[in-house]
C-alpha cells in the first residue's frame, strides 16, 4: 500500500473515533469525563493545596479540553493527508469545518447531548486550526537549498541520487494556502512593432485577475493552431502555469498564473 493511503485512512480512522465519540449518550460521555476529572482533581489537590477549582469547573474544563485535543490530532493527521493528496490548507480546512458541523449536529440526536455552534468554531475547528498550525510551522517552512553543492555531491557519491533528489525538490512538496491561481501575468509580442509592444506593455504592467482574464476569453474564438481557448482556461486555473503561445500570425505570448 502507498505511504500516502496510509495517511488517509490514519485520517479517516481518527474522524470515524471522533464520531463515534458524540454518539455516545451524555450519561456514558459523562461518566468517561468524570472519571479523568476525579483523577486529575487528585493530583491538583496534592500539588496545589488549598486551590480553588472545583471539581464541577474542572469537569468543565475537561469536556472542553478533550474537543480540543481530538481536532488537534486530527490536525495533525490532516497535515500529512494534505501532504501526500497534494491539497491546500483553504481545501482541507474547509473539509475540517464540515466535519466538525457534522460532529455537532450529530450530538443534536444522542440522549442528553446537545450541539453548538461555539463549539463547532472555537473548540473543534479551533483545535484543528492549532494542530494543522503546528505541522506547517514546523514542516512546512522553505529551507534554502545550495543546489550545485547537492548536484555536486551526487557526482561524486557523498550522497545517493534518491537523497539528493529529496533535497532538491524538498520546497516543491510544501502545501500552500491555496492551489488555485488568482492572477494572470501577461506578455505580448508583436513583430515589428515598437509602439504597440509598450503600449502593451503599460497595459499588461499589473497582473491582471483571474475573473477578468476569464470573461475576456469568452470573446476569443481562436489563439493558435497548437492550443485553444478552453485549453487555456483548464490552464489557467492552476498556480505556477507559464504558457508561451506563438500564434500564426507571428505574435507572442506569455502567460503565468500565480
Amino acid at each position: 500500500m502507498e505511504k500516502k493511503y496510509i495517511s488517509l485512512i490514519i485520517t479517516i480512522l481518527i474522524t470515524i473515533f471522533i464520531f463515534s465519540m458524540s454518539l455516545s449518550t451524555g450519561t456514558t460521555s459523562g461518566e468517561m469525563s468524570s472519571g479523568v476529572t476525579a483523577f486529575i482533581k487528585n493530583i491538583l489537590d496534592s500539588v496545589f493545596v488549598n486551590n480553588n477549582i472545583t471539581l464541577e469547573s474542572l469537569h468543565i474544563f475537561i469536556r472542553k479540553a478533550a474537543h480540543v485535543l481530538e481536532y488537534f490530532i486530527l490536525g495533525i493527521s490532516y497535515y500529512f493527508t494534505a501532504k501526500a493528496f497534494n491539497l491546500s490548507i483553504l481545501k482541507v480546512s474547509f473539509i475540517a469545518l464540515i466535519t466538525a458541523g457534522l460532529d455537532e449536529w450529530i450530538q443534536y440526536f444522542v440522549p442528553d447531548r446537545s450541539g453548538r455552534l461555539l463549539d463547532v468554531f472555537v473548540y473543534d475547528f479551533g483545535g484543528f486550526i492549532l494542530g494543522l498550525g503546528l505541522m506547517l510551522l514546523i514542516l512546512n517552512g522553505k529551507r534554502n537549498i545550495n543546489e550545485e553543492r547537492i548536484l555536486y555531491q551526487i557526482a561524486n557519491n557523498e550522497i545517493s541520487t534518491k537523497k539528493g533528489y529529496k533535497y532538491l525538490y524538498q520546497n516543491k512538496n510544501r502545501i500552500y494556502f491555496t492551489n488555485n491561481a488568482h492572477f494572470v501575468k501577461l506578455t505580448i509580442d508583436v513583430p515589428g512593432e515598437d509602439g504597440v509592444n509598450k503600449f502593451l506593455k503599460i497595459l499588461f504592467l499589473l497582473p491582471i485577475p483571474l475573473a477578468i482574464v476569464r470573461f475576456g476569453l469568452l470573446f476569443v474564438k481562436n489563439i493558435s493552431e497548437d492550443i485553444s481557448v478552453k485549453d487555456i482556461k483548464e490552464l489557467i486555473n492552476s498556480k505556477g502555469i507559464q504558457m508561451n503561445i506563438n500564434s500564426a500570425s507571428g505574435e507572442h505570448v506569455v502567460i503565468k498564473t500565480f
